[in-house]
């Protein structure tokens, strides 16, 4: 056998080698961009279907109604801008004008 045939063989194995390699790389890569693609779209439904599942309950379908349609509630709410926490927030002004019970004096206690 010549030495210029050995070394060819040697090449076209390496060669072989690193092409099945490479593939393989090229293949998790092309799964890893599906994936991705995938994930955003998942996210982009769950996002849709909170906003689609408050509006029900906005339409006064019951979290039991819809549950009773399999429908379960979301993982995740709904983003968007949050509610104004009118109802919950108090102002200085209301937080000082209430003392706790006990310290509220009557007119019929002794000073």
């Amino acid at each position: 056998m010549d030495i210029n045939d050995i070394a060819a063989k040697a090449a076209a194995k390496i060669d072989a080698a690193r092409d099945v390699r490479v593939n393989a790389v090229k293949a998790a890569a092309a799964s890893g961009v599906e994936l991705l693609e995938a994930t955003q779209l998942l996210a982009a439904a769950e996002q849709k279907y909170a906003k689609d599942y408050q509006s029900a309950l906005r339409a006064d379908w019951t979290e039991s109604d819809l549950r009773g349609f399999g429908l379960d509630a979301p993982a995740k709410k709904a983003s968007g801008r949050p509610r104004s926490g009118k109802a919950t927030r108090q102002t200085k002004s209301d937080d000082d004008s209430r003392e706790p019970s006990s310290t509220q004096t009557s007119g019929t206690e002794s000073q």
